[in-house]
């Protein structure tokens, strides 16, 4: 297997947001290392002032451990607040706290980083008299951050999905007249059609046309067929609870996965008003199947402003605000991997 390797502080960096997809803001990243690999990515907010530290430190001990190879992990904190040399180490209490917990697990904080608007500094040496600043411009001129780019990965510089708000084009009377129709068919002949319709997007390039993405906007209006489309998107035999919840053994098919993204993109951009609440919803699963919290909770957002009453939005993103991630999200073997990564092994810095 062909091997990216990371050389400098200015690659963990660059990795750290092709991982997550975004540039991260007012967040602290960690990054699991097991040997001379690198594992899951995770971001959560920095802590506020009335934050609990000790369950602060919990949920990330939490996602940490759960990668039962995790021997290691670097960090970076990501804020536009300000720092000065001879200024306290931003966070520094919740660190230490966290730092002795992963110790007790076997686990070492390998390195860290202060990135600020513009630079970053080595966390561990903030107190060492002269702590070195480097140009966060750097970070472009990376080597991994160039091999990753030409492989098609992008950092954004937020984490929501950049599209429309109003639909591109208005198909409402045509998913009304499919509604019509589903609504006088028997239950499991609908699920059929629909499940052989949606099984032919996804395992096909085209687009849907426009009668074919009315049929499927329908379609997901419908509570019980749109829970069997979202179970069948993984492509795996299982139970759909449990694919609904992201927590079988086998690991999904995730480029069959990434054809629903697109599938569902398609649908959305054609789908106004309350008839988009499903759709939507349907990408925020995906999201959080994918670790992708912040993206998951933007979809379900915007699902319950086109739909106040939207059920699966207003539970799916409770789950996320609780910081409850998906079982696959959470297993190295099973986890969510950009397309641009699925390929080369990826080592750590100064272990290649």
């Amino acid at each position: 297997m062909e091997k990216l390797s990371i050389k400098t502080p200015d690659d963990f960096i660059a990795l750290m947001g092709h991982s997550l997809g975004f540039w991260p803001q007012e967040s602290l990243v960690c990054m699991v290392l097991d040997g001379r690999r690198i594992g899951a990515s995770l971001r959560v907010n920095l802590p506020s002032p009335t934050t609990n530290t000790a369950r602060y430190t919990d949920q990330l001990l939490h996602y940490i451990t759960t990668d039962h190879q995790a021997t290691g992990v670097v960090f970076g904190i990501f804020t536009h607040a300000p720092w000065n040399p001879g200024d306290p180490r931003p966070h520094e209490d919740m660190l230490n706290e966290f730092t002795r917990r992963l110790g007790g697990e076997g686990i070492t904080v390998r390195d860290g980083w202060l990135i600020g608007e513009t630079t970053f500094t080595n966390y561990l040496h903030l107190n060492s008299g002269r702590p070195t600043q480097h140009s966060l411009e750097g970070i472009r001129g990376s080597q991994l951050n160039a091999e990753l780019v030409f492989r098609g990965s992008s950092i954004d510089n937020s984490p929501g999905f950049h599209v429309p708000v109003t639909a591109t084009a208005d198909l409402s009377h045509e998913v009304l007249r499919h509604c019509y129709r589903i609504e006088a068919m028997n239950p499991q002949d609908a699920t059929a059609q629909a499940r052989e319709l949606w099984g032919r997007m996804l395992d096909g390039g085209a687009n849907p046309t426009d009668d074919e993405a009315a049929e499927l906007i329908a379609y997901l209006k419908f509570i019980t067929v749109r829970d069997r489309l979202l179970a069948d998107i993984p492509g795996i035999d299982e139970s759909m609870r449990d694919l609904l919840l992201g927590q079988t053994r086998q690991s999904p098919h995730w480029q069959r996965v990434d054809r629903a993204t697109q599938v569902l993109f398609h649908l959305y951009m054609r789908a106004d008003g309350v008839d988009a609440a499903p759709v939507l919803t349907s990408l925020g699963v995906i999201q959080w199947w994918e670790g992708h919290g912040s993206k998951a909770h933007e979809c379900f957002q915007q699902a319950l402003e086109a739909d106040p009453d939207y059920r699966l939005a207003q539970l799916t993103d409770h789950l996320v605000r609780d910081g409850i991630l998906a079982d696959w999200a959470t297993n190295r073997q099973n986890a969510y991997q950009p397309p641009h990564t699925r390929g080369p092994e990826i080592g750590g810095m100064g272990m290649a």
